[in-house]
């Protein structure tokens, strides 16, 4: 019903409302009495086949969480999906040892990978070895703020011939 509400552009290539999915399984397990001395087993049902570009199922168990991680191998290597998974399971055992701390502050990079993406690919030309840490977390929302108040009549964006400055 909400497809049919929604109505968005549809595609055999993905799902029409979502591509990503985080499910919680924590009902407890079900033991059926039968007749005749009759059991049954569970078995986990593998298709092989990505449902959704990107799939994280956790089920809750005696030991705590257990996950899996299941995604289109056509959108992702398996690395890129392993370090995906590392990445949440961080994020997961950032928020179990800070709880008090909004998820928006909680850290998802290893120190390899911070130092890799505000050095080496942020195009400031410094090297990633020589990274000052950060003091003061802001949104992208607040640093364009920021470039707005210091900066109001430089160019922002340009396309073609227009050119946009940031009070614009």
């Amino acid at each position: 019903r909400v497809v049919e509400l929604v109505d968005p552009v549809r595609s055999m290539a993905r799902h029409p409302l979502f591509q990503v999915a985080l499910t919680f399984q924590n009902t407890p397990k079900v033991e059926l009495d039968l007749d005749g001395g009759l059991s049954i087993d569970l078995e986990p049902l593998e298709t092989n086949v990505a449902r959704f570009d990107l799939l994280i199922s956790l089920s809750e168990t005696d030991d705590g969480l257990t996950g899996v991680l299941e995604y289109a191998a056509d959108l992702f290597d398996r690395s890129t999906a392993e370090d995906i998974a590392a990445r949440f399971v961080r994020l997961l055992r950032a928020a179990v040892s800070a709880p008090d701390v909004p998820i928006s502050r909680l850290e998802i990079l290893d120190p390899a990978e911070r130092s890799t993406i505000l050095g080496d690919w942020a195009g400031t030309g410094v090297s990633s070895g020589s990274l000052t840490p950060i003091t003061s977390l802001t949104t992208i929302t607040e640093e364009f703020a920021g470039w707005v108040a210091a900066s109001p009549g430089a160019v922002a964006v340009v396309c073609g011939d227009v050119a946009l400055t940031y009070a614009e």
